[in-house]
Order: structure tokens, then C-alpha cells, then sequence
């Protein structure tokens, strides 16, 4: 088999390199090799090789440098790198793997395996290559897509196109000819800033765009000094060497042909006409898109000829040429789409409620007025409705979704079916049916969606004009009545005001306005119309029968009361009088509604029904509303002023100070406390900057702040405030001032001063004072959970077990425990280390929590020193008085671990969890009385800054560690030591 790949072998050793080289030449490979790392480098600034064997023991520069080097490069493709190593253990090879490489061989290197793993790389690599080029590729066509889709001008769209694309690819000029955009005309676009449009029949006649135009085929030149069929019409021709054409072909149509120059030989590759063929293909669909934009700019430009021949035959009724114009353009829409474009069939549907109704169609002979109405679930229309997307069938007999709803559709055998939408919204569809199988396509159906979009716009602009003319005609009803509203609706002339008002605007005969009360004495009634002398009767009526009031409360719309006159039941019988005196026989109730709740009722006598329609209610509607606003607005104004003088009786009863401050920091209210605590006078202090209070000047700078504050502050010794600050804002959300509200906390302070002490106190148990005072100042987050890099120290006792069993408890705990724990504690303390807990005849020490040093790992190894200096100086007592031998053992490991409040809701204890404290245990059971053994990480971390100098004792198996761990001995003066010994 054979096999082009380009492989660089780095190898200094000179046999070693020639056999690689041979295998891989033998199999087909090209090899290159170089002998140093700097060697190598330079060559790959050169050449980029498929795939690289390297060497690890290089002089100069090392195989694991030139990895990182490469790996590091974002300029260049993917090299995968073997490394060919004589370590053959597994830390190397991952270290090799880590930096970079793809894979590792041990010498000596088997030829099968090596030639295996280099034929696996090669293939990811191309792979990846291929993978990196797709992407690229596909960056560049979602580019160009974008440039070809931002806009359906041709000049802006492809103006902008063909920089990108020049940009993009690397050539000097792009250029598109386009034949079939403009019937009998040839249109030039180029990046260029001077196209040769002068030549352009020459270049579609001998030139390359003019032969792959007719070919329908792409062409590539190299190098145009040996290929004839470059043709050079000007001066720019001239220095052209490399040319890429590519045609412009949708649905079987030429639209154009693409053009590429560059002025290097073999510039452009195969790849370029591959990309380019993808771009010519997008480009195709926004030259259509471009055209049909076209073709309906002339169709707007009919139908706004059409409009103005409408115009002029209903310039009389204006009114019922709006009304009419919608049902016209729907019609001529269809001729128009029926005729233009030779559609057998063509209808509009439009949405109307929960169903289509069939506007207009064209292609059939109708008799008489025919009406279609269709669910808008039902048929092509329906399917249309749900997807809200075109729907093209070439075979109508063969899916399922078909069903005949329009005239003339039975005979149908094709349809084609567009959704007529205004953002999301479905105003309807445009339907086309033809008696010939497929006779629909792309084209058809971007040329019918182009219309709809044009037809959206056209609807919605009508049905904008009818509301507004309706909207103008309530608005100036509404605002005639507006005029007579007030807020105060206790006074019999202001409802007598809303009335009369009413009354105009519906031109009734008669109005009348009722107000249930809490109690039915508190009812207001007025009317105006005829003689308003039974205003007191209705009053009196109405107070004296409650049941009247509780009837209408359960009227909720605006209804019809008809024929009073002939009506016996219970409710009116006690209105009859004044309905017989009024000759009402006719009326309309509009209930008054606050809070889904009836206050009162609004009535007008009318003739008949059918006086008032749809909008008429919907205004009636509108002012009963205006009318409950106006009620609920005066109801709310007087809860507004009772709550302020409540809110007056609470500032004045509260015991805290309490001020009211404007947007400027001035003073506006202040209640009594404030005055007595903060020394404010109230005659000559409101209205001053809050600057001029002393007591004050320390919350300047919270008022600054948008949103609630709160802070404390101390304006006298001893005397502690804590101050909360909040926004007032209105409806509108405008800030109109702050409320500032004191708080005396300095009882809880002196509390908190006292607990604080107390706390101190308990936490001198366990670190040194200096430690305690900040782990005070730390706050609540003390405590938290954290992971921290730390130092552990085991301290065991050897020999206790014997001690316990030949002395008193009493003599243990007080002369052996005691002594041992405070003379340990006092050397961890002198190094800032914190006793995490005490273990019977032992201690765990810790360093780097909770507070941490740099020299941390310093000060765990100077405090082990201390500790077993001052246990000798113990053993020595001990000796004397108890005559018992007892040493003691070090431990120290360090690394991570969580730190922080561990346990139960009920107990927690602050210690640490991590595998850093099993290994100081560990390290602890092996040490000899009088030794301290610490952990390689501990050694690693002192680097050349140990205290005290190391001594490696080798790798020993810990208990529950898979490896072997390295552990080391600080060595000390040990003469004190030795003499407690």
C-alpha cells in the first residue's frame, strides 16, 4: 500500500534514526529528520509535516519542550506526536501524554507496533484536517448566507457579498454577471471599484465567465499565461494568473456566473470550487428572492393604480370605499395572481373569528353570491393554520389532508397553498389549485409568499384605519363627558353634571344616575332629560325598598329592559309611578361596578334595540367605568386622608426617632422622638440639608444609595443607632424621599461586647491570643467549610499504654497528662499552629487554619522541633519523680483539606477532613520516640528553606495508600533530648 504522508523523525541517534527511516520509507511515507530539538523547530517554521517521531532525550531543546512548543502553536494544523522514550514507567508516560503528545513508544520500538500506531495517528489526523476544513467552510458559507439574506435589494445585497467573498477566499477581485435577473438585459456587480462593464459582452462572448455560463460547468485556470481561454480586455486583465467561474444555476435557470481572479499562479484550488459551489448555490435562491421582491414592487404599483380607479368612481362615500376596499383588493389581488402568473385557480382566504371565509376567487364561473366558510382546522388551509408554513402537494389524490372546500376544486390534481402572516399572527391564506399533476414549484411558491407578505402589510394598515376612525369617535364622546367629571361625586349638581353628559352623548331621552350608599338612606340618585321632579320620589323609593338595590346588584353587563309599562313582576311594581310619569317604556341598565361588586347603575330610555349597537354598549361600557373610577378614586382619597392621620398618630406614638428627608437631603418631617434623641428643633431645622446635623452627618452617604439601606451608626460615646433607610417612590415609581428610621441598639451592643469577651475567653483555650483576636474579627464566616492547604501534625506518646496501667488515674491526668498537653500547646502556640484536638496520650496540630502564613510549612517543622525539646525536659521530670521512660512521636504530612464547623444541627466541632491527616497519623506511628517524620509533600514544599536539615529514609507502604510514599527525618539538636533519654 502505498502511503504519501509526510513524517519528521527527531532522533539524535544515529542508527536509531536511520532504521525508522527506512521502515517508513519502505512503506511508502515520506520522511524528513532532523537530530536536534533546535533543528526541528526551525524545520517545522518551514514545512508542516503530517506527523512527527520524537525523540525525548535531545540535546538542546528536549522532546517534552518541543511538544509543549508545538501544541502551544494555534497556527498550525493538528501534528500528532509520537514520543519514542526509554522510561518504561507509567509517570513518564502519562508526564508525555499531559504536555501534549498523542501517544508513547518504549524503546526498543517493535516495526509491526510502530507502523500501526503511526497509520492510526495519520488517520486522526486527516480526519481532524478534514474536520477543521468542513468548519471553515462552514463559517464562510453562514457568512456569505447572512451578507445574501440582509437585504432583497439587489444593488445593497450584492455589493456587500462579493467584498465578504473577495475577503474571505483571499482574491484580488470578485465579480458576478447575472443574465437572467432582468429579461434581455446583462448586469454587472464586482468588489472591484471599477468594473469593466465596457467589455462585458466580449467577456459573456470569449471569456471564462461567457464559456462556464454556457457549459454550465465550473472552470479553473492556474496559470492564465498558458490557458487561451483567459481573455484580457484591459489593463487590469493583465497581471491576472490564477481564475475560478463558477455558474449560477437554480431549478434548471442560469441566473449568472461568479468570477474569482487572483494574480499568483495556482492560487485557487478544487477546494475553492467546491466552496464556491455551495456559495453559487445560496446565491441562486437570493437572486430569486431578490427578483420576486421585484416583480412585487410592480405588483403594488397595480394595485395602487387599481386603487385610485376605485378611488375616483367612491370618492362620494369615502366612508363605504373603506368598508369596501378590503373586499376590492382581494379581488383584484387574485385577477391580478390569476392572470399574471396563469393559475387555473386562485382564492384568498381570510380569517374571520374561529373559521376561513373565502374572500375572493378567480378561475371560476360563480352563480350568484356564493359564501365559504371552513374550520380552521379543516383542509390544506387548516394544516397552513397549525404550521404556519407553506404547503405544496403535486398530487392532491394522493394525500390525505386534501379536502375539497373551494369552488371548482374537485378537479383539482395540484395545490399550492401560502400563509398569509403579520409577525406570528395568521390573517389567512392564499390558495392556487391546478388540474395537472406537479404543476407547482419552489419558484411558484416563493413568488406567492412574496404577495402575502405585501398583503399582510395591506390588511393590517386597513384594519388600523377602521379602529382608529372608531377609536377617534369614542375618544371625543368620552372626552365631552370627562369634562364633567370631578372627584367629588357627594354633590347632587356634579352627578346632575354627568347626567346631562350622558344624555348627549347617546342622545337618550331620559338619564338617570344611582349610588347605593353603606345604607340604603345614603343612596344619591340624579337624572336629566325630562322634568327631574320624581329625582326625590326614585330616592325615596329606592331607600324605602332595599330588595330594588340588591335586584340590579346582580346585573354584571350592560342589558335591555323593555316593555315597562305591561312588566308586573315585584321588582319594578314599586317604580311604576315614576315610569308611567316619564313615559319611559324602553331601558338600558349599565351596572357601576367597583371590585366586581354593583355600587349603583347607570340608565338611559331608549326607543328600541336596535338603536344601540356593538360599540354603542362597548362606550356605554367605557363611561360606566369612567364613572366607577371617579367613585372609587373620591372612596380612596378618603382613605388616603384617614391612614395619613393615622400615620400621623403612629410617628407622633413611636418611640424610635423617625425623619422624612427629599431627594436633596433636606429635612421634611421629623416625628417627636427624633426631636428629643437627635436634638432637632422643628421650627428652625425643616427644610435644612441634613448636612447641618451632627447627629446625621454619618447616613450622608447611604442616601446616595437607590435601594434600602441599613448601617449603624455612633454619634455619641456609648450610644449606638441602627439606622434604616428606604425609598418613598410614587405610582410611577419616582423616588419622592426617604424614610430614615433609628433604632437604639446600644443595649445589644453592650451585650454583644460582653459575649464577645466571653468568646474570647473560650477560644484562648484552643489558639494563642493572637490567633483568637482575629478569628474574632473574622465574623460569621468563621467556620464555613473551606478547602485549605495545611499542615498536620500527629504527636503520640510512647510508652503511655504501660503508664496507665501502673499509675493512679488521678496521678496520670495531673502529673503526666496535664503537663504533657500544656507544654505542647505552649510550643504550638509559639508558631501560630491551632490544636485541633487532644487524642488521650496524643495531639493533632495544625498550621494554615484557620489562619495561614507563607511560612507555614516553616513553622509546623520549628514547632515539632520545640515540642520534642520540651517533651524531653517532661521525660526528665518524669524520670525523676515516676521513675517511668516514656518518648514521644512526630508525624507530619501537609496538603489539602476541608476545614471548618463539621457535625451535627445539634454539636459541631471545628476540625478537618483530607486524606493530608491520615498520612500525618500514619506518619506518626512510624516515627521513634524522640523522631519527626514528615511527608515528601511537606519536604517539597520547604524546597531550600527548611529550618532544620532532611534526611531521606526511602519509600515505605503506608496503610491504606497504594503507593509507596518517601518519607524524610528533621534532624535537630537532640543532645537535650538524648539526656531526657
Amino acid at each position: 500500500m502505498s502511503e504519501s504522508a509526510h513524517i519528521l523523525i527527531v532522533e539524535d541517534d544515529n542508527d536509531i534514526r536511520r532504521i525508522f527511516q527506512a521502515i517508513l520509507t519502505r512503506h511508502g511515507f515520506r520522511v524528513s529528520v532532523a537530530t536536534t530539538g533546535e533543528e526541528a523547530l526551525n524545520f517545522l517554521q518551514l514545512i508542516t509535516p503530517d506527523l512527527i517521531l520524537l525523540d525525548l532525550a535531545l540535546p538542546g531543546v528536549d522532546g517534552g519542550e518541543i511538544t509543549r512548543r508545538i501544541k502551544a502553536d494555534r497556527t498550525k494544523p493538528f501534528i500528532p506526536i509520537i514520543i519514542v522514550s526509554a522510561h518504561a514507567d507509567l509517570n513518564t508516560s502519562v508526564s508525555h501524554l499531559d504536555a501534549g503528545a498523542d501517544d508513547v513508544l518504549l524503546k526498543p520500538v517493535d516495526h509491526t507496533l510502530l507502523l500501526a500506531r503511526v497509520r492510526a495517528l495519520l488517520r486522526l489526523q486527516r480526519a481532524q484536517r478534514n474536520l477543521q476544513q468542513e468548519q471553515r467552510k462552514t463559517e464562510l458559507l453562514l457568512h456569505l448566507s447572512r451578507d445574501l439574506g440582509s437585504s432583497i435589494e439587489l444593488d445593497v445585497l450584492l455589493t456587500g457579498f462579493l467584498n465578504h467573498l473577495a475577503d474571505a477566499i483571499g482574491a484580488i477581485r470578485a465579480s458576478i454577471i447575472l443574465t437572467g435577473f432582468i429579461e434581455e438585459k446583462v448586469l454587472l456587480y464586482s468588489s472591484s471599484q471599477h468594473p469593466a462593464s465596457g467589455e462585458i459582452q466580449d467577456i459573456l462572448r470569449y471569456g471564462v465567465a461567457g464559456l462556464a455560463l454556457r457549459s454550465r460547468s465550473p472552470i479553473l485556470i492556474t496559470d492564465t499565461r498558458t490557458d487561451s481561454r483567459w481573455l484580457v480586455t484591459s489593463e487590469r486583465h493583465q497581471d491576472v494568473r490564477s481564475v475560478a467561474a463558477m455558474p449560477i444555476i437554480r431549478d434548471n435557470r442560469a441566473w449568472g456566473v461568479i468570477t474569482l481572479v487572483h494574480h499568483t499562479p495556482g492560487h485557487f484550488t478544487n477546494e475553492h470550487l467546491e466552496l464556491l459551489s455551495s456559495v453559487a448555490a445560496q446565491t441562486a435562491v437570493a437572486l430569486e428572492s431578490a427578483r420576486l421582491y421585484r416583480l412585487s414592487e410592480q405588483q403594488k404599483e397595480l394595485l395602487a393604480r387599481r386603487a385610485e380607479e376605485l378611488r375616483q368612481i367612491n370618492e362620494i362615500n369615502r366612508m363605504l370605499s373603506e368598508l369596501m376596499q378590503m373586499d376590492q383588493l382581494s379581488r383584484l389581488l387574485v385577477q391580478m395572481i390569476h392572470h399574471q402568473f396563469k393559475y387555473p385557480l386562485v382564492a384568498l382566504l381570510l380569517r374571520q373569528d374561529n373559521q376561513f371565509e373565502l374572500r375572493a376567487i378567480a378561475g371560476v364561473n360563480l352563480l350568484g353570491e356564493t359564501k365559504v366558510v371552513t374550520s380552521l382546522e379543516e383542509g390544506l388551509s387548516g394544516w397552513v393554520y397549525r404550521q404556519q408554513q407553506p404547503l405544496r402537494i403535486d398530487d392532491l389524490r394522493q394525500d390525505a389532508r386534501f379536502v375539497p372546500v373551494l369552488p371548482g376544486e374537485a378537479l383539482a390534481r395540484s395545490a399550492l397553498s401560502v400563509p398569509v402572516l403579520l409577525g406570528r399572527e395568521l390573517l389567512g391564506t392564499i390558495e392556487v389549485r391546478s388540474p395537472q399533476p406537479g404543476a407547482f414549484t419552489g419558484n411558484d411558491e416563493a413568488i406567492l409568499q412574496a404577495i402575502a407578505n405585501q398583503l399582510a402589510i395591506a390588511i393590517s394598515n386597513a384594519r388600523l384605519f377602521e379602529s382608529e376612525q372608531r377609536r377617534i369617535r369614542q375618544l371625543n364622546d368620552i372626552n365631552r363627558l370627562s369634562l364633567a367629571l370631578t372627584a367629588q361625586l357627594t354633590a347632587a349638581t356634579d352627578m346632575q353634571l354627568i347626567a346631562k353628559a350622558v344624555t348627549q352623548i347617546f342622545q337618550a331621552k331620559w338619564t338617570a344616575i344611582v349610588l347605593f350608599g353603606p345604607k340604603p338612606a345614603d343612596t344619591i340618585v340624579a337624572s336629566y332629560g325630562q322634568e327631574s321632579s320624581f329625582d326625590q320620589e326614585l330616592s325615596r323609593i329606592l331607600q324605602q325598598n332595599p330588595y330594588i338595590a340588591a335586584k340590579i346588584a346582580m346585573v354584571q353587563q350592560p342589558c335591555y329592559v323593555t316593555d315597562l309599562a305591561e312588566r308586573s313582576d315585584l321588582t319594578l311594581a314599586s317604580l311604576q309611578s315614576i315610569f308611567t310619569a316619564q313615559a319611559l317604556d324602553n331601558l338600558l341598565l349599565a351596572p357601576l361596578r367597583v371590585k366586581k361588586q354593583t355600587q349603583g347603575f347607570l340608565c338611559l330610555e331608549v326607543n328600541r334595540r336596535a338603536q344601540f349597537g356593538q360599540a354603542e354598549l362597548e362606550l356605554l361600557t367605557t363611561v360606566a367605568s369612567l364613572v366607577v373610577q371617579i367613585v372609587e378614586n373620591a372612596r380612596l382619597y378618603q382613605i388616603v386622608n384617614d391612614e395619613r392621620s393615622t400615620l400621623n398618630a403612629i410617628l407622633q406614638s413611636a418611640t424610635d426617632p423617625i425623619l422624612l428627608i427629599d431627594p436633596q437631603a433636606r429635612l421634611l418631617l421629623a416625628n417627636s422622638a427624633a426631636l428629643s434623641r437627635l436634638q432637632i428643633d422643628q421650627k428652625t431645622h425643616y427644610g435644612q440639608p441634613v448636612d447641618q446635623f451632627p447627629a446625621l452627618r454619618a447616613i450622608l452617604p447611604a442616601l446616595d444609595q437607590e435601594g434600602s439601606t441599613a448601617l449603624e451608626i455612633e454619634p455619641q460615646p456609648h450610644l449606638h443607632f441602627s439606622v434604616s433607610i428606604a425609598p418613598v417612590r410614587s405610582v410611577d415609581r419616582k423616588t419622592l424621599g426617604r424614610v430614615v428610621v433609628f433604632r437604639d441598639i446600644s443595649p445589644i451592643k453592650r451585650l454583644e461586647q460582653q459575649e464577645r469577651e466571653r468568646v474570647r475567653s473560650v477560644f484562648r483555650r484552643y489558639v494563642s491570643p493572637e490567633v483568637a483576636e482575629r478569628l474574632l474579627s473574622a465574623g460569621s464566616d468563621f467556620g464555613t467549610p473551606t478547602e485549605r492547604t495545611v499542615a498536620v501534625l500527629f504527636a503520640d506518646m510512647r510508652g503511655f499504654t504501660t503508664l496507665t496501667e501502673q499509675l493512679d488515674a488521678h496521678v496520670l491526668v495531673e502529673r503526666v497528662l496535664n503537663r504533657f498537653f500544656t507544654a505542647m500547646t505552649d510550643a504550638l502556640y509559639a508558631y501560630d499552629g491551632t490544636i485541633d484536638k487532644f487524642l488521650g496520650d496524643g495531639l493533632i496540630g495544625v498550621f494554615g487554619s484557620p489562619i495561614s502564613h507563607p511560612d507555614d510549612p516553616q513553622r509546623v517543622v520549628m514547632a515539632a522541633v520545640a515540642m520534642q525539646q520540651a517533651f524531653a525536659r517532661l521525660a526528665q521530670i518524669w524520670r525523676e519523680e515516676l521513675t517511668f521512660e516514656i518518648g514521644m512521636g512526630i508525624g507530619i504530612s501537609y496538603g489539602s483539606a476541608v476545614v471548618g464547623n463539621i457535625g451535627s444541627d445539634q454539636r459541631q466541632d471545628y476540625t478537618l477532613i483530607g486524606d493530608v491527616v491520615n498520612t500525618a497519623s500514619r506518619l506518626c506511628s512510624i516515627a521513634q520516640a524522640g523522631q519527626i517524620i514528615i511527608s515528601s509533600n511537606l519536604m517539597q514544599a520547604l524546597g531550600n528553606q527548611s529550618p532544620y536539615e532532611l534526611r531521606e529514609l526511602g519509600a515505605v507502604r503506608l496503610k491504606g495508600k497504594q503507593e509507596p510514599h518517601v518519607i524524610y527525618e528533621v534532624l535537630f539538636d537532640q543532645s537535650l533530648v538524648n539526656a531526657g533519654k
